[in-house]
């Protein structure tokens, strides 16, 4: 099959309705029938605004944290609709790929 990989960057201590905003995506794409998601909680990054984000021994609200998911074109299209249709500024990445299930 072809879609794509969508990669959604967040922190941490960003929040939407009360969850932080990787738990909402992954509990969004399960309800919308996506294959699977997956988070990775990084050490450190920086996003646009140039300020570094970094886990710390006593404090994790900063950590960096991202979402990849790979869809189908019409499921890249409901996911970016239903993330439209709320008030969530999210940096992602799109790219085109291939995927499928090889062995039994």
């Amino acid at each position: 099959m072809t879609g794509y990989q969508i990669n959604f960057y967040t922190l941490q201590n960003r929040s939407y309705q009360n969850q932080p905003v990787a738990e909402w995506l992954l509990e969004k794409a399960q309800l919308m029938g996506i294959r699977g998601a997956t988070v990775i909680h990084a050490n450190e990054s920086f996003g646009s605004d140039r300020h570094i984000h970094a886990t710390r021994f006593f404090e994790q609200a900063e950590q960096p944290v991202l979402v990849i998911m790979v869809v189908n074109e019409q499921e890249a299209q409901s996911l970016f609709d239903l993330i439209q249709s709320t008030d969530i500024k999210l940096f992602y990445t799109k790219t085109p790929v291939e995927f499928g299930v090889i062995g039994e």
